[in-house]
């Protein structure tokens, strides 16, 4: 009996023994595993960044607490350690190297919101030369290599049931209480992370300079529709009810074509370049015959989604488009238009096979629905505007408003950093690195082939007798490099801490033409200076240089637009001058259509398309 006590008391400090041991390997792991994804938190490995991050015990704290919670519930779940660090790299590893990746090649880091995506961004990783370096292909065998020594030598386990379900409740309770009080604090997140380090304006530094592990985790606040803080819908129907419906009077119902182009931007603004006048050519011919002026975009070298939808809805925010949802398009559609869309690429792309459809378009051809079946090469601008044509033309046969929305592919990001022409579209100048040179010279290439297509579809329409208004305009500024280098080298400000490089940096060219036809419909001779705005403002910028009203929510935009028509995270434009903080009245005039604009985007007017559906 002695014997037997003895025995038992002789395993206990083996058992505690081994459970220290057990934590330790864990908090090891993760803080290896940490270390690699900090690694992997930027472009390139930043050395004073990556230093930087433990320098903050909260910035260490913030970004292994996850990998140890995951790490330690898979070994809690599979009593495995081997397993436990191998899925925990598995994750959390791969998830830094695709952030890795995405950042040099857009300038964006890896955010929740592009899971729900992935099948976007896996056809974008097809066109980009992912290769990894041999560095990073020694740290991939050497997690191996622990992995097969902790499954050879450490094949610890927790034999009690009981134990393993006790540590289960109370890691699920201090997880639960963790997340929900510290991770989302928006305070917390803006307070970590060296500034010295950073431009404070862009939110792709900011997120870089926390690891990568939290900011991803943190960035599920973008990835959810949630509540407006403040939110009053009764407030809202009593603001958008203070206007009337008005209908486009039907002698003033013309065909209007929209075109948003790819990357696209009139680089002859900046005096640092000289470029070939034939690029622009036929723009600069048409602009000087239209009403012109400047998007400020919240977007840089992609996104092209945002500026789209801005365009189509108003909407300086977004719902989740999972259900119709109120839009412009669906204010044409109701004056009888027919609504068209094209994109000469796939439908499911920021899924707007199903989006356009919610948002009030008759149709939407895309490369699985028609272009394929004609080539098996998306259509570049010269042959794709054709299919505008034939739009129009099949609304003109049926005698019925043609409204049409086109997003062209053609200038898509990349361009290569190989020499593809002798032609100097850019001036070169010797200080000009080659491979530098030719990403900006193939992207001018591309622009150029674009201007000649916009003068055959401007002159189509030049001809036409019945009255056509083209809207025209860039989503974004090209991608020209990794880090924006290609700017940098033509010496083009676009830092955004000063007004200058913010402009440089998201403004994008907009026109609004009309034939002769739609000129003496309207005794208006569209010629002149725009007003810059905010993508949002564009179609309200139509309807006030034709006199028409639109609908409520329209009349609503409009008037907002007379005090503040450029809305972005960096700086506002308020009575035409560009502040980083509104006025307090406009303050408040921002926050009730804020209001007003998130409850009109989430319930959809049933009343006035049933008809039509």
């Amino acid at each position: 009996m002695i014997y037997r006590i003895s025995k038992i008391r002789d395993k206990k400090p083996n058992i505690y023994l081994k459970g220290l041991l057990i934590a330790a390997i864990i908090i090891a792991s993760s803080f290896l595993i940490m270390g690699i994804t900090f690694i992997f938190s930027s472009a390139h490995f930043n050395i004073p960044m990556f230093k930087s991050y433990f320098t903050s015990k909260a910035l260490i704290f913030m970004n292994i607490f996850p990998i140890l919670i995951f790490m330690t519930f898979i070994y809690i779940v599979f009593n495995r350690l081997w397993l436990s660090f191998a899925l925990s790299n598995l994750l959390f590893v791969t998830l830094s190297i695709i952030n890795k990746f995405k950042l040099m090649f857009r300038d964006d880091p890896f955010t929740v919101i592009d899971i729900t995506l992935v099948s976007e961004s896996m056809a974008m990783a097809k066109r980009y030369k992912i290769s990894f370096t041999p560095n990073m292909i020694i740290l991939i065998i050497g997690l191996i290599v622990i992995t097969i020594i902790l499954k050879m030598f450490f094949d610890y386990r927790l034999n009690s049931k009981r134990i393993r379900i006790s540590i289960l409740i109370g890691l699920c309770i201090f997880s639960i209480f963790i997340f929900n009080n510290i991770y989302f604090d928006s305070q917390l997140y803006n307070e970590l992370g060296d500034k010295s380090l950073i431009n404070i304006w862009s939110k792709p530094q900011q997120f870089q300079s926390k690891g990568f592990v939290y900011p991803f985790i943190y960035s599920i606040k973008d990835a959810k529709d949630t509540k407006l803080e403040g939110y009053d819908e009764k407030q809202a129907i009593e603001d958008l009810s203070s206007y009337e419906y008005y209908d486009i009077p039907q002698n003033q119902k013309v065909n209007i074509i929209s075109v948003m182009l790819e990357a696209y931007n009139d680089f002859t603004k900046f005096d640092t370049i000289d470029i070939n006048p034939e690029v622009y050519k036929n723009f600069h011919e048409i602009r000087d015959e239209s009403i012109h002026g400047k998007l400020v975009t919240n977007i840089f070298a992609g996104d092209t989604i945002k500026t789209e939808r801005e365009f189509l809805t108003g909407y300086s925010s977004h719902p989740r488009y999972l259900s119709d949802t109120n839009s412009f398009i669906w204010y044409f559609r109701e004056q009888g238009y027919r609504t068209e869309a094209m994109h000469p690429i796939y439908g499911w792309f920021y899924n707007r096979r199903n989006v356009n459809e919610y948002l009030g378009f008759n149709s939407f051809d895309y490369y699985e629905n028609k272009y394929k079946e004609i080539q098996e090469t998306f259509f570049k601008d010269m042959e794709f505007f054709d299919f505008i044509i034939e739009g129009y033309e099949k609304s003109k046969e049926n005698n019925v408003p043609y409204l049409n929305f086109t997003v062209t592919y053609q200038n898509h990001g990349p361009y290569s950093s190989d020499k593809y022409t002798d032609t100097e579209y850019l001036e070169k100048k010797s200080n000009y690195d080659e491979a530098t040179y030719n990403i900006i010279n193939n992207y001018l290439r591309g622009i150029s082939e674009t201007d000649k297509a916009i003068k055959k579809l401007f002159d189509y329409f030049r001809n036409e007798e019945e009255p056509v208004i083209v809207v025209l305009f860039g989503d974004h500024n090209p991608w020209l490099g990794e880090g924006a280098s290609g700017y940098e080298m033509m010496d083009i400000n676009i830092d955004l801490s000063t007004v200058e490089g913010f402009l440089n940096y998201y403004e994008t060219p907009y026109i609004i033409w009309a034939n002769e036809s739609a000129k003496e419909r309207f005794d208006k001779s569209f010629i002149g200076e725009g007003n810059n705005i905010s993508p949002q403002f564009l179609m309200a910028e139509l309807f006030q240089y034709l006199g028409w009203k639109g609908n409520e929510y329209m009349q609503y935009v409009m008037d907002l637009k007379e005090h503040i028509d450029v809305i972005n995270k960096v700086y506002f434009k308020e009575y035409g001058q560009y502040t980083s903080e509104l006025s307090l009245e406009n303050q408040e005039r921002l926050k009730a259509f804020m209001n007003v604009e998130y409850y009109y985007s989430r319930n959809f007017n049933k009343n006035r398309t049933e008809i039509d559906k």
